[in-house]
């Protein structure tokens, strides 16, 4: 009788998912020696930030991801590429720490206040609330309910963390993607704005002409109206899409007061990161603190540690074949190799977003430095050609058809001016990409001592 109750009594505790008798320990032997810590009590579900990574170049340097060196002002120990790359510095670019800090400001409000994150970070107090409570029951592991069993319990609350990581991540980088969408569409309605007020100089000076007399001046006319339309059109447009983008980062802080952006709001490019260090730097922050790495190591330490303390439902299922047991069991081990194949897949993503979110920030600069030249050009051919229009007779102008020569100037500064907010959009976005994949706000798991 006391063997059969001793045998049933093992069975019952390996009832649980994982299979974990009661007060036994949590080896963390299958993580690496960077993994993550046991969960400890945590009742809000945050988490303190973890310190930033520097990479090491070959010479000894050592250097921050998380800000670029201003290498306007000399040459160092880098290469020519990097000094290239600086050539027109972010942080003298009118308003570039201002949106700088009015992202962090948004970012900080949306993992505050947004109501996706609040729900999943409510679901992380709830899986704590029930890992407390099993360390801190007195019932045998076997007479508890899953909920309340520690391994159950535990492994349920780094679930829980690796679904707000995940949660956070996809809410932040949309969040900074539409932050950086309102600033470009009332950026591109406030040059709009500006190149129509030349469009109107122009369409002035050749209904001037018409009024004057100069009938074959009409087409001069339509085609100046053209210009303008269009870019009233735009205008247009680029007023609907910041209202939207203003609409939707409304939403995401979870503030139905509205965002107030000024149309006159500088856009300028941000570095947020230095992408120029070795990527190798990069990518091994991203594979150690990346959003929801150290989660879902901690869910497959829990899990292995479970079944290496599960001898007694392993000797159950071998000698007995106890439906039951050997269920539960293969559902621990399918479990771990979901969770394993799910680590895998997560770092996967990390190294090629990283990858491919500092190609991007590469290009972008580049981009960025050529459509700049690009208005310059763009600007000078302007003025040489509305300088000519001045200067010219009425008749002549019309005859050199240089008031087309000015329409098209126009329409070329108009060109430029797009390229140039489409280059900085993509280049900001890329970074604010690059600083969420490395982990730098600080998504880590929390330190228990």
């Amino acid at each position: 009788m006391v063997r059969t109750t001793s045998r049933l009594a093992s069975a019952l505790c390996t009832a649980g998912i994982l299979m974990l008798p009661a007060c036994c320990t949590m080896p963390m032997s299958t993580l690496d020696s960077h993994g993550p810590p046991v969960p400890g009590p945590l009742s809000s579900g945050m988490t303190p930030p973890l310190p930033l990574a520097t990479a090491r170049w070959k010479d000894g340097t050592v250097t921050s991801l998380t800000k670029a060196p201003n290498l306007a002002k000399g040459p160092n120990k880098s290469s020519v590429l990097r000094t290239s790359y600086y050539q027109a510095d972010a942080d003298a670019a009118p308003g570039a720490r201002e949106i700088a800090a009015g992202l962090d400001v948004v970012l900080a409000i949306a993992r505050q206040r947004n109501a996706r994150i609040l729900l999943v970070r409510e679901r992380v107090n709830e899986a704590q609330s029930a890992y407390d409570a099993a360390l801190r029951s007195c019932v045998p592991e076997f007479l508890r309910k899953d909920d309340f069993k520690r391994a159950h319990a535990e492994a349920l609350l780094w679930e829980r963390r690796a679904e707000l990581a995940r949660t956070e991540y996809e809410i932040l980088q949309d969040t900074a993607n539409t932050y950086f969408d309102a600033l470009t569409a009332r950026r591109g309605e406030a040059v709009a704005r500006e190149l129509e007020k030349l469009d109107e100089k122009v369409l002035k000076r050749t209904q001037a002409l018409v009024a004057s007399g100069e009938k074959p001046a009409n087409v001069l006319v339509e085609s100046a109206q053209t210009s303008l339309a269009g870019h009233q059109q735009y205008i247009t447009q680029a007023h609907q899409q910041a209202e939207a983008a203003v609409t939707k980062l409304a939403y995401l802080l979870c503030n139905n007061d509205g965002v107030p952006m000024p149309a006159g709001t500088p856009l300028a490019p941000v570095d947020l990161l230095d992408p120029t260090v070795p990527v190798e730097g990069l990518i091994q922050q991203s594979l150690d603190i990346g959003p929801g790495v150290r989660e879902l190591q901690g869910l497959a330490a829990a899990i292995q540690a479970g079944l290496d303390d599960a001898h007694c439902a392993q000797r159950i299922c071998e000698h007995t074949g106890a439906a039951g047991v050997c269920g539960r069991l293969q559902m621990a081990q399918s479990k771990l190799q979901q969770t394993h194949l799910a680590l895998i897949d997560t770092r996967g993503k990390l190294r090629a977003g990283v990858e491919e979110a500092r190609s991007a920030s590469l290009s972008g600069r580049q981009q960025i430095i050529q459509a700049s030249n690009t208005i310059q050009h763009a600007r000078e051919t302007y003025r040489l050609m509305d300088l000519r229009l001045e200067t010219q007779e009425p008749r002549e102008s019309m005859m050199r058809n240089t008031y087309n020569s000015v329409l098209t100037s126009i329409q070329q500064l108009s060109q430029a001016h797009l390229s140039y907010l489409s280059a900085v959009n993509a280049y900001n976005k890329a970074q604010a990409r690059l600083r969420l994949m490395l982990g730098t706000p600080g998504d880590g798991s929390p330190h228990v001592p």
